[in-house]
């Protein structure tokens, strides 16, 4: 029954990284609920990471023209962060990160909620705010949350790069995308070179989460409007992940063990 759930979440996951991000946060409670320890199902969720990547950015490309020269900068800038994240994650317990994580969601909740009109730029690149240092500062942190744990880092980046570096939200989407693409697999080669990666369980999300991306990206280069079911997709995946994140603080105000039990 796990690989059933594996499966679907794995689809769904896929879908939700594409257009808005924060899958990861679905994805590796159903890795440990399949009985892999945290530091194994953080780096067996890179394979699938990676496929998703690769799937997306590939369907994007082929279904709408977009330009990413002017962005090489800001997800160089990511990309390198990844790599310190990574080299960090394989010789850290993340758990001390657990507590920022969730309260940097009900952060991201409210900013996106404020405004929500700056999320609806008609333009990809409406300045050279991409290339400012403060932007390039803040993308290099959020590539080392990135290589550390993975799990938000798509509503971080889309935050960053349409309500700082001014991008609009399709094109701050696929910029997204992009950028977890070129550092996928180097921080899978790290993960797999301290034998932290579970293929038969990688390669079985890998699948549903190619799918997914698939039917992600396919959709915002299909459908009118995109931009609005992009941002109320962002709203939905934060607001779960915050109940996600703050599930054992309400089992414990309950008196019910809400915890995920491996299988």
């Amino acid at each position: 029954m796990i690989y059933v759930f594996l499966i679907i979440g794995s689809i769904l996951t896929g879908f939700i990284n594409t257009l808005a991000g924060s899958g990861s946060l679905i994805m590796l409670p159903l890795l440990m609920a399949a009985g892999l320890p945290a530091n194994i199902a953080n780096g067996t969720n890179r394979v699938a990471t990676l496929v998703q990547s690769i799937v997306g950015v590939g369907t994007f490309v082929r279904n709408k023209k977009i330009d990413i020269k002017d962005s090489q900068l800001p997800i160089g800038v990511c990309v390198v962060g990844a790599f310190f994240g990574a080299f960090i994650a394989t010789r850290t317990d993340p758990a001390f990160l657990k507590q920022f994580i969730k309260y940097l969601m009900i952060v991201m909740f409210f900013v996106i909620l404020v405004k929500p009109k700056r999320w609806f730029k008609e333009a990809d690149i409406a300045s050279n705010k991409h290339k400012h240092p403060l932007t390039l500062v803040l993308l290099f942190f959020a590539g080392v949350y990135a290589g550390f744990i993975q799990a938000g880092i798509g509503i971080i980046l889309l935050a960053i790069l349409v309500l700082r570096a001014d991008f609009s939200l399709p094109y701050a989407n696929f910029v997204k995308l992009v950028v977890v693409l070129v550092y996928a697999l180097p921080v899978l080669i790290i993960f797999v070179a301290d034998n932290e990666v579970n293929w038969k369980l990688g390669g079985i999300t890998a699948c549903g989460q190619g799918l997914g991306a698939f039917l992600g990206a396919r959709f915002a280069t299909r459908y009118k409007n995109v931009q609005i079911w992009i941002y109320r997709l962002l709203v939905f995946v934060v607001l779960s992940a915050i109940i996600y994140l703050f599930k054992d603080d309400l089992g414990r105000l309950l008196g019910i063990d809400l915890s995920i039990k491996p299988a």
